[in-house]
């Protein structure tokens, strides 16, 4: 981030409007904490989630981190290391990755796998294991869907009680909080947001056909075009090598 945009950000997290905001989503997350009894925080990598991870762990740092690694063909494994980092960096001591499979085996064709298995098969699970709640870093300003969410302030999802601390808040507050407390952030937005402005730059999975009608790919594929035939390029040479050692037994068994 440039000089100009740092200056911007530090000037509005001095302004009376962001301090009311901050102090709100501090009294939300405070009242979470002493009402539920084993909360987790939900951390995609996105801006929203990480402002989100290292306030609600300023109050308590042993509360569980839990990140969906949406796999290789989705998130290029040096941003999903950056993302880990991240965390780390910020303070999480217990951080919980979960992913599916089937990444992995459909590539690029895999479509909503989010919701089939850590809504239908994780969020279950940590309701067994005693999770009762998760601090998402929802924002009204993103869209309608999440607008309606965010006006409900909590809502109850199989037994999970999603609290929104940032529901109010604006790219602006965001911004203005992870530049004026010197919180680590995606290396991602600072490569979208020349082109996109960091206003609009949101941080989604790459070259997924989900988000081509917003014209994602195109950019997806002008920044990040070295990471987009990685994984089809690793898969070939390892093809390639399994069929070299298949080759040079057949030989050695003929010669013996």
């Amino acid at each position: 981030m440039n000089s100009e945009w740092r200056e911007y950000f530090l000037l509005w997290s001095q302004t009376d409007e962001f301090r009311r905001k901050l102090g709100e989503a501090r009294d939300i997350i405070k009242q979470a904490l002493s009402k539920f009894k084993k909360p987790y925080i939900a951390f995609s990598g996105g801006k929203d989630s990480t402002a989100l991870m290292h306030m609600v762990l300023q109050h308590d740092d042993s509360i569980t981190v839990v990140h969906w690694d949406y796999g290789p063909y989705f998130i290029p494994r040096p941003l999903e290391k950056e993302i880990i980092a991240i965390a780390r960096k910020c303070g999480a001591k217990n951080l919980t990755v979960l992913t599916s499979s089937l990444y992995k085996k459909l590539g690029r064709a895999a479509q909503g796998v989010l919701g089939r298995h850590f809504i239908g098969v994780e969020v279950p699970r940590l309701v067994r294991e005693g999770y009762d709640a998760a601090f998402l870093g929802l924002r009204a300003e993103e869209g309608v869907k999440r607008r309606l969410r965010a006006e409900k302030q909590r809502e109850c999802d199989k037994g999970i009680t999603n609290i929104f601390p940032l529901a109010s808040w604006t790219w602006r507050d965001v911004w203005a909080y992870i530049i004026a407390n010197g919180v680590p952030y995606l290396s991602y937005y600072d490569k979208y947001a020349p082109i996109l402005g960091y206003d609009k730059t949101r941080f989604v999975t790459l070259f997924d056909p989900e988000f081509d009608r917003f014209g994602s790919e195109n950019v997806d594929k002008f920044i990040m075009w070295r990471h987009l035939n990685t994984i089809s390029k690793n898969r070939n040479t390892l093809t390639s090598n399994k069929n070299e050692n298949s080759n040079e037994k057949i030989s050695t068994a003929t010669k013996k």
